[in-house]
């Protein structure tokens, strides 16, 4: 006899990394993404911050908001301001760390996602998650451009 049970779309995806502190010293942080269906309704979890869904999100978006060209703040890592930090999340990698100043012209702070550089300078910059029912289906970098080779 052959049963077909109803598929659910569910994942755990574990991330890890560690942030540099503008006031000093590194602090080692937990950040991935889980899916999955909890009393009766469905859980996303990002982080440490959970919330009850219908269906798969599409996207998530981690913003990064530039402070005076001197520190940037990620939220959804620790709340205060960094001046670097690095992510593994399954097959991506990100890294971001500020470039010395040159000129009399302040740092700029790279972005490096796998192996692609991003330049951030000016503006909020976001990483988006796109999702589908296994788990992330395609990573972008938003707000950066790529410096001329």
């Amino acid at each position: 006899m052959l049963c077909t049970l109803p598929c659910y779309a569910q994942f755990d995806i574990a991330g890890e990394g560690k942030v540099q502190l503008a006031k000093g010293g590194e602090q080692e942080f937990d950040f991935g993404f889980s899916y999955f269906r909890q009393d009766g309704s469905y859980r996303f979890i990002v982080g440490r911050h959970s919330v009850s869904v219908h269906t798969v999100p599409q996207k998530y978006s981690l913003a990064l908001i530039l402070q005076d060209d001197k520190h940037v703040w990620v939220p959804d890592f620790v709340n205060e301001p960094l001046t670097g930090f690095e992510l593994q999340i399954e097959d991506y990698k990100l890294k971001l760390y500020q470039q010395p100043a040159v000129d009399n012209q302040p740092g700029v702070f790279i972005l490096q996602f796998n192996d692609e550089n991003f330049q951030f300078s000016r503006g909020p910059g976001q990483v988006n998650f796109y999702f589908n029912e296994q788990g992330i289906k395609e990573v972008r970098v938003e707000g950066m451009f790529k410096p001329k080779r």
